[in-house]
């Protein structure tokens, strides 16, 4: 993966540790509709970047295989 990939990665991973951060702290403020509606539109991307992520894993299986 290149550095541009290795950014993206990890801009991900700390978008994602963020949003797990702000779902607790919310949920610890007693504000459970504000929590709810945060992982409805969260599901959006999450869904998203998993799909991508099976792509790529099934192009990279297919990849080693024919080497």
């Amino acid at each position: 993966m290149g550095l541009l990939g290795d950014f993206t990665k990890g801009f991900a991973i700390l978008t994602g540790v963020l949003w797990v951060f702000a779902i607790i702290g919310s949920i610890l403020n007693g504000q459970i509709v504000f929590t709810l509606l945060l992982l409805i539109v969260l599901m959006i991307p999450l869904s998203m970047i998993t799909l991508e992520y099976l792509r790529n894993r099934k192009k990279q299986r297919t990849n080693y295989e024919r080497r």
